[in-house]
């Protein structure tokens, strides 16, 4: 053992400099300061929305004294003159766009794993983040071991695949219902979401109900899952309570999934549609004609930007973590 004397100096452990506290208004090295683009972006908008608004309301007249946004959601009519069970409608271009993005998305985290690439790049890094909060934030409401692992691809899968088919729909498209001139095969654009149908909603929930009740049947038996729906109760009683069961797991259950994302979408598009109409709806003098214009887009826009950053990626949300609940309560022992 080696005793510190006078003439054998004491040895401090590296110290990692403290990095300088920056003075006020001083962005430092690691932060850049707000691009040309980021500084003009709301000024320019707003400058355009005003001019926007100033030449339609000195321009003609709206024709059609009627606007009726539902029209945007008909699907009775297809797009290139087919009909019959290959109808090809705006719905399914949509439904196409969203299911090639899923199977881009699947392809690119398959050769990712499958080759061991690991880049340091916005592409790499959003995906590692789309599946760490799928796994975390999502599979988490799965019980712990061979479920977890059987439905976590699965509860992901309609995250990511939902996810699509909301933020697609935000894409304007030449698609919309009303033509341009007397030209039959060009059309007005317009946004359209898939999962604003209810059929498409349903067949999601349905997917969704097949698997909990399969995985209900398979942990517990037939009868043995029958009696899970007594929520614990015996005796008379379970002639007020297992009506109420049976009608929440073979109905409400689904129901709930497929109402809930089907209404916060068509709704969603429906307010953007109006907003953006309101210098058709509202006219009179010119000024009334200006202000509706510009406040009408302005406040389309805060719609679209709304429903597109946060009611599509938080529905898919939903969708995805009642599946796992779902899915997880139905093989669980007790309820």
């Amino acid at each position: 053992m080696t005793t510190a004397t006078a003439s054998t100096p004491i040895t401090q452990p590296d110290r990692v400099p403290v990095p300088e506290t920056p003075a006020p208004g001083d962005l430092g090295s690691g932060h850049r300061k707000p691009s040309l683009f980021g500084r003009l972006f709301f000024p320019v908008v707003f400058a355009a929305l005003a001019v926007w608004g100033v030449l339609l309301a000195y321009g003609d007249p709206v024709a059609k004294p009627e606007f009726d946004p539902t029209e945007e959601f008909d699907l009775s009519h297809g797009l290139f003159g087919t009909s019959g069970f290959f109808e090809i409608n705006k719905g399914v271009v949509y439904l196409a766009i969203a299911l090639l993005g899923c199977l881009l998305f699947a392809w690119y985290v398959n050769r990712s794993v499958v080759k061991r690439i690991r880049q340091e790049s916005k592409t790499q890094s959003a995906i590692e983040g789309v599946y760490e909060f799928a796994y975390d934030n999502i599979a988490s409401a799965l019980p712990e071991g061979k479920l977890f692992n059987r439905y976590m691809p699965y509860v992901a899968t309609i995250f990511v695949f939902i996810w699509l088919l909301n933020m697609v729909s935000f894409v304007p498209l030449p698609l919309g219902h009303e033509h341009i001139g007397d030209i039959s095969f060009l059309r007005a654009f317009g946004v359209y979401a898939v999962t604003s149908n209810i059929f498409c909603t349903i067949a999601l929930a349905i997917v969704t109900s097949l698997i909990f009740h399969y995985e209900g049947i398979r942990a517990h038996g037939l009868i043995g899952y029958l009696k899970t729906w007594s929520a614990g109760q015996s005796g008379p009683v379970l002639i007020l309570v297992y009506p109420v069961e049976i009608l929440t797991n073979l109905v409400l259950k689904p129901v709930s999934l497929a109402v809930r994302l089907f209404a916060n979408m068509l709704s969603g598009h429906i307010l953007i549609l109006l907003m953006s109409a309101l210098a058709g709806i509202i006219g009179g003098a010119i000024a009334v004609s200006i202000f509706a214009q510009v406040m009408g887009t302005g406040v389309a826009l805060v719609f679209y930007l709304f429903e597109m950053g946060l009611v599509a990626s938080l529905q898919a949300y939903i969708f995805a973590v009642l599946s796992a609940i779902y899915i997880g309560s139905a093989a669980e022992e007790h309820h």
